[in-house]
Parts: C-alpha cells; structure tokens; sequence
C-alpha cells in the first residue's frame, strides 16, 4: 500500500483494540495521563480537574488535533504499544481531519449529562464497528440531540470506518460544494448523509472504488488548503 494512505489501515486497526476498553476507560486515561502527558494537558472540567471518563472519539482524538506530525507519530507510536497494533504507523496524517484544538472533546460539562453523553459515544463507536442497522438511528440522535455533536461526528466516523464514511469537515464541506455535492449548514440527517457519500463515490472518486478512494480525496483537499493559506 502507498505509504501516504497507509493510516486507512492503522486507524481500524486501532479501534479494534480500543474497544476492548470500552468498560474500563479509566485504563485509558490512565495511560493517556503517565504516557501522554503533554499531549493530554486540554482534557480536563472547567475548574482544571482532569477528566475522569472519556469517549473513543475524544481518545482518538488526542492523535488528531492541530498538532505537529511529529507530534502526531509519537501519540501513534504510544497508541502502537499499548493496543499491541501489528500495523504500521503512517508515514503522514496528510488528508485525516483534525480536530479545533479549542474544541477537541466530544463531550462537555454544560448540560449535567456528561457521563450519560460519554456512554452514548461509546455505544455509537461499538455500533460502527459492528456495522450495526442502529448506526443511522443511532447517528440522528446524537446529531439532533447531544450537546457538542454536530459535523465533528463523521470525523469521527471517518477515522474508525475510512472507506465506509466521509467527513463533513469545513475543509471538505467546501470541496464538495464546488463539486456540485449540496451539503447544508445544518448537520445532515442520516439519510442524507448517506445519499452525500454516494454522491462522492459517484462524482468524485475514481474507479473501481477502493479502501483508499476516500483517502485519497481527503489527501487532495488537506494538499490544496495549504496552497490556499
């Protein structure tokens, strides 16, 4: 495989390790805290504690924020370890959304329901993987619902199912709209989303579609934003 999509097989590869923690998350931040302690100094409540349960998106999270690519490889490298990942780790991260290093958490402490937000997360994560019938539902009520849920959703989704779903990221939102892909300022609705998907197969990717068809049009649209700035 071309070293620049090699992260289309890691990043599975990694969810299938960190859903063996879905029930022990303080195993997560555990780790994350003694292994990553300068990667992990923004997850924390509003009065500075650090937090004490997480959802898989968050985690993953920690690898994808505006950060350095060094930076970057060396939160693989420790993912790497301690999920015993056979897979390597990517050359580069050219084309994997990141997260707003303002807002990189996927849950927050305004509502009163953050432990009930973090296990839908998780739930959600556990539904992708199995490519649950629950996913769309699933999907419209987190969307629709949930406080901070919105595109940063199928960010998410991209990185745990890179040739199942494609993010709807500002950056992306916009290559889209100039591919005659109509993508609202409202989250879409599942239905919708998957309609959106099956128009960037259609117009966009190249045949026959393959697991690194969306990777490689996320990699273009990272290349021309640089160009851009």
């Amino acid at each position: 495989m071309n070293e620049d999509f090699s992260w289309v097989t890691f990043y599975p590869a990694l969810c299938n390790g960190l859903k063996k923690y879905a029930s022990d998350r303080r195993a997560l931040l555990a780790f994350l805290f003694e292994k990553l302690p300068e990667e992990t100094t923004y997850l924390h409540n509003p009065e500075g504690v650090k937090v004490r349960d997480i959802d898989p998106f968050t985690f993953l999270g920690v690898m994808n924020r505006h950060i350095s690519d060094p930076k970057k490889s060396l939160v693989a490298e420790a993912f790497k370890e301690f999920f015993e990942v056979k897979e390597p780790i990517p050359q580069n991260f050219h084309g994997i959304p990141p997260l707003s290093n303002e807002n990189s958490m996927f849950f927050s402490f305004k509502d009163g329901k953050t432990a009930e937000d973090i296990q839908n997360l998780w739930n959600f994560f556990l539904a992708l993987l199995d490519n649950s019938q629950d996913v769309g539902s699933m999907f419209d009520r987190l969307t629709t619902t949930q406080y901070g849920i919105k595109f940063n959703l199928t960010i998410g989704m991209y990185w745990v199912c890179p040739d199942v779903y494609f993010p709807l990221d500002g950056p992306s939102r916009r290559f889209l709209q100039e591919h005659g892909i109509e993508v609202g300022h409202k989250v879409p609705s599942f239905a919708e989303y998957k309609t959106i998907i099956e128009e960037v197969k259609s117009k966009v990717c190249e045949k026959p579609f393959n697991q690194e068809s969306f990777a490689k049009i996320t990699r273009s649209i990272f290349l021309n934003d640089i160009v851009k700035k």
